[in-house]
């Protein structure tokens, strides 16, 4: 009878190893399968980037690589959006056409009529003044409160700046400018 008894704890204990690692196994290859981390996890990296993202293109000397490398890390339809709005007012288009175009998306109010993170398109010398995050909308976007502090002017920017990700890069896809 105790032989019986040591064989059956035996596999009791052998099985309920043998599922604990199985749970285990299946968990960390769900995480491999995916293969992906969300980029978005990381609140420190992603305000190490959008520094110096902001930096980077305010500072740049040569505009045309700038817009380029710009268009890198706003999403297509903000980098569309925010042009009109720098341009309607030598454009065709209608304030009231403008905002009919793109309420479904953006709130038009906060797009402002300067440049891209400054009002002036003079690509001073800037600094990251403030960046905290605001909102987490789950996996799929932050936003964060940032300021831009102009030196040669002496002028603060101040944006809620929405990041996603998409293809497993970090994108800006919304910039509401405060005054």
């Amino acid at each position: 009878m105790t032989k019986y008894l040591f064989i059956l704890t035996s596999f009791i204990a052998w099985n309920g190893c043998a599922n604990d690692n199985s749970t285990y196994i299946k968990s960390n290859r769900k995480k491999e399968v995916s293969g992906k981390t969300n980029l978005l996890e990381d609140t420190v990296n992603i305000k190490k980037w959008l520094t110096k993202v902001i930096t980077d293109y305010v500072n740049k000397k040569d505009l045309n690589a700038a817009d380029k490398n710009l268009q890198k890390i706003l999403t297509a339809s903000y980098y569309e959006y925010k042009i009109e709005a720098i341009t309607l007012e030598y454009s065709e288009m209608t304030k009231e056409e403008f905002q009919t175009k793109w309420k479904s998306k953006y709130d038009t109010r906060f797009v402002g009529k300067g440049g891209f993170f400054t009002s002036v398109m003079d690509n001073g010398n800037i600094e990251i003044a403030q960046c905290k995050l605001l909102k987490t909308f789950g996996d799929t976007a932050k936003v964060f409160y940032t300021v831009v502090h102009d030196l040669q002017w002496n002028q603060d920017y101040k944006f809620d700046i929405k990041i996603i990700c998409k293809n497993n890069k970090l994108l800006i896809d919304d910039v509401k400018e405060y005054e």
